[in-house]
Parts: structure tokens; C-alpha cells; sequence
């Protein structure tokens, strides 16, 4: 069973037609690449496939579970457990550290404290950043709040794993760096990557490409 099946998605705003029936699947381990002129419906497939946005039609669904069927609760719970994201401009929580940015995902599920810590600690020594732990997000730079960004993602070891053009406001060095980091942590977790991007050198770090025209998945590759 594939971790995510997208089936005939379709999106409207304002009457305006954005998703006209995208269809795709991510296998465990697998990363794919979300590629599209600005405008072609990335943001609203991401959007929808994260749970953030609902669809008019069509379905979604991650690790079983069809996020059009399940209540708010539901749906919150299997975003906690299931997806993690990165984003552009890393949305770290200013007034908490490092260390606690990528804690926050497992309070949320209430996993223990001890736990908690020995799943910190060890990403911070994955991710390149344990010296850094105890500073706060305007203490680091933009590859160390990405590298906090990516670990917060991954903590509670998630079955999909959403990117948004995580190296957009990065220099092309440490841009390079953090790709390839992404790459080696979902090779280790066996997450699904969806990495939606316009980086011709993120594309080289997927397996698969998918290519958005105006709404419609135009090429699979």
C-alpha cells in the first residue's frame, strides 16, 4: 500500500479552477519531486495532501487513513503522527530553542519525557547542530534553523515527510548541504518525501519527478 494516494484531486477558489483532477502516489522510502511554473497548483496540492486544505474532490490518503473521512480531531491527530514538514523559512518558534523547536512535535503526542530527550539529543547529533542546542532561532543561521527545521520534521518519525522549497532561501553551499542531508535522514527513516521545488539540484536528490501545467500533472517521470 502505497504511504500516499492522491486520486482526482480538485480545487476551486473563487470559482477559479486550480487542481483539475491530480492523481499520484509515494511509496515508502521514495522521493518525489513537485515541480511547476508558479500558479500550476504545487502549493494547493501540498496544501490539500498535508491536511491543511480541503479539496472539492477527489481523495487523500496517507499511511490507510482518507483525510477526507476523518473529523477535526482525526485529521489533527494523524498530522501529529504522521506528516512532518519543512518549510522555506523554516517557521522555528522564535521564543524556543533549537532543542525545544524539535521537541514540540512529541509533546504533542504526549510521548515521555525520557523519550523525548534521547530522540532530541540524537537528532541534534544527526543534524549537525548539538553544540547549538540551547540557542534560539534568531542565534542561527539559515542552514542551522533548516537543520533544526528538518529535525523537528523527522522527531516523531513521521510515514510522510512534506518539503516547500526547503533550500529557497538558502546560498547555493549550504543549500547543497541541506539537500543532501534531507535525502540521507529519509533514506534512514523510510519516510515518503514530496519535495516541491524549482532547484534543479534538489531534483537530483529524488528518485521520481512530477510535473504540474496548469492544475494537471502534465509528466511523470
Amino acid at each position: 500500500m502505497p504511504v500516499l494516494e492522491v486520486q482526482s484531486l480538485t480545487k476551486s477558489y473563487a470559482e477559479r479552477p486550480i487542481l483539475r483532477g491530480v492523481s499520484f502516489h509515494l511509496n515508502q522510502g521514495e522521493r518525489v519531486a513537485l515541480l511547476g511554473p508558479s500558479g500550476s497548483g504545487k502549493t494547493t496540492v501540498l496544501n490539500c495532501v498535508g491536511g491543511v486544505d480541503h479539496a472539492d474532490s477527489g481523495s487523500v490518503t496517507i499511511a490507510g487513513h482518507v483525510l477526507g473521512s476523518l473529523s477535526a480531531d482525526e485529521l489533527a491527530h494523524l498530522r501529529r503522527r504522521h506528516i512532518g514538514t519543512v518549510f522555506q523559512f523554516y517557521h522555528l518558534l522564535p521564543t524556543l530553542s533549537a532543542a525545544e523547536n524539535i521537541e514540540l512535535p512529541l509533546q504533542l503526542l504526549g510521548v515521555s519525557t525520557s523519550e523525548r530527550e534521547a530522540r532530541v539529543r540524537e537528532l541534534l547529533q544527526r543534524v549537525g547542530i548539538a553544540h547549538r542546542a540551547a540557542a534560539l532561532p534568531g542565534q542561527l543561521s539559515g542552514g542551522e534553523m533548516q537543520r533544526a527545521a528538518i529535525a523537528r520534521a523527522v522527531v516523531h518519525r513521521p510515514s510522510l515527510l512534506l518539503a516547500d522549497e526547503p533550500t529557497g532561501s538558502l546560498d547555493t553551499a549550504t543549500g547543497a548541504q541541506v539537500l543532501d542531508l534531507l535525502s540521507e535522514v529519509v533514506q534512514e527513516t523510510q519516510a515518503a518525501l514530496l519535495l516541491v521545488t524549482h532547484s534543479p539540484e534538489a531534483v537530483l536528490h529524488c528518485q521520481r519527478v512530477l510535473r504540474m501545467q496548469d492544475g494537471r500533472i502534465t509528466e511523470a517521470a
